[in-house]
């Protein structure tokens, strides 16, 4: 049985689609988790547009996001 495998960094389509934000306010978003993700570890690897799966989950499993 193969297993279908999720992708490392989710873009901004994911991100609308899930907080039923517009894809501009999504980059926002993107901008803001990547900000913060830095931050908090600096030698982490951030890429323009998208962010890290695991961190964004994390984010928003937490309850701690203030839009």
């Amino acid at each position: 049985m193969e297993r279908t495998k999720e992708p490392l960094m989710i873009g901004a389509d994911t991100v609308a689609n899930d907080l039923d934000v517009s894809k501009s306010k999504a980059y926002d978003i993107i901008r803001k988790l990547n900000q913060e993700l830095l931050e908090k570890n600096p030698q982490a690897i951030v890429i323009a547009g998208k962010v890290n799966r695991l961190w964004y989950e994390a984010c928003l499993l937490s309850g701690d996001r203030r839009e």
